[in-house]
């Protein structure tokens, strides 16, 4: 099926073993990284056939494909920890998605092209559409969290049912709008080809088997991964939030880091940028929504409630990518700056 093996290949030999770990009752941490480990290949592997199939089908579906499987990863895992009951856990998550986006992703890639090539020049269309995107994302989420109040919870839900159909619409509007309006088309045209670019010379075929076993060994990996996080914090006393914020994040992300600081590497600076914005649009307006239709399904209360850590994050976070790219352009101090930012709420989540 592949012409030739690289290091993802190698790391889907560990399906099976996970497997046996979780069917034998390893350690919980033992089976957690197993499963943490053979998602990355799976959200590898996806994220190509993805690319590959959006270079196939033009301009009019790579959008609706891009929006389905774009963050699957991160989609899955959050679908079945809800089925799980682990709502706060799903909330910092988002949250740390984003976060990681923003911070982590495009910090890290900043950093590594800085150091390479120097002063670094931004794509300013894909810089403000970024920031508007997320900061409403931001208002939206902070603005029924100023007014909440304990009994009514009722009122709560159904005005977060309200508010994931405004942020489904403003997604799905926003890439209409890329599609139909000529100057945004041609500036997404050549970061899309520029991506796609760097995807597999795949038949159409290929692809679609890829991305159907890719999909399945996702959804079964990640239910492993979910019935572990709750022997994991017992037996390790690591805090949900830390769990949430960061270690979800990374496990659904490394895939999507590797490509963004490749890029960086190559001195495309602004790929690793889309990326970054794409992926945390994605989150804010199309994941996070979509949470909150599924949760019903399962009888479970996931609203857009969030509490003043999480919130204060957020904005701080946005905040900060803004004084970074607002003047459309950057270097790999500033890059380290948002490295920084990360790491004190990685060590703030965990110890405090």
């Amino acid at each position: 099926m592949f012409s030739k093996f690289s290091f993802w290949h190698y790391l889907l030999l560990l399906i099976p073993i996970t497997v046996i770990a979780n069917n034998y009752h390893f350690h919980a941490i033992i089976t957690f990284i197993l499963a943490s480990a053979v998602l990355v290949p799976l959200a590898h592997f996806l994220g190509e056939a993805t690319e590959v199939l959006s270079k196939k089908t033009g301009d009019h579906f790579s959008g609706i494909i891009n929006a389905t499987f774009g963050n699957a990863a991160e989609l899955v895992i959050a679908i079945l920890a809800i089925r799980s009951g682990l709502v706060d856990i799903v909330k910092y998550s988002l949250i740390g998605s984003i976060i990681g986006n923003i911070l982590l992703i495009l910090g890290l890639s900043i950093f590594v092209g800085g150091i390479k090539f120097g002063g670094l020049k931004l794509n300013s269309s894909i810089t403000s559409t970024t920031i508007i995107h997320l900061s409403m994302a931001a208002m939206c989420f902070a603005v029924p969290s100023i007014f909440v109040k304990e009994n009514t919870l009722l009122s709560l839900n159904k005005y977060s049912i309200c508010i994931a159909i405004v942020l489904l619409t403003v997604y799905f509007v926003g890439m209409f709008y890329t599609i139909i309006n000529r100057e945004d088309k041609e500036a997404t045209r050549v970061i899309r080809e520029e991506i796609e670019s760097t995807a597999p010379d795949w038949s159409m075929t290929k692809s679609l088997t890829v991305l159907i076993l890719a999909t399945i060994g996702l959804v079964f990996i990640s239910e492993i991964l979910v019935h572990q996080i709750v022997p994991l914090v017992e037996s390790t006393h690591i805090p949900p939030a830390f769990v949430g914020l960061i270690i979800l994040p990374l496990v659904g992300n490394v895939a999507e880091h590797s490509v963004a600081i490749g890029c960086a590497m190559k001195n495309k600076i602004n790929l690793s940028l889309a990326i970054a914005a794409e992926s945390s649009t994605q989150i804010a307006l199309f994941v996070s929504p979509i949470c909150v239709l599924i949760a019903g399904l399962f009888g479970q209360n996931f609203n857009l409630i969030f509490n003043k850590i999480e919130l204060i994050t957020l904005g701080m976070s946005i905040g900060g990518t803004w004084l970074v790219v607002h003047d459309n352009k950057s270097n790999w101090w500033e890059g380290f700056s948002l490295l920084s930012f990360y790491l004190i709420i990685a060590i703030a989540a965990y110890f405090l």
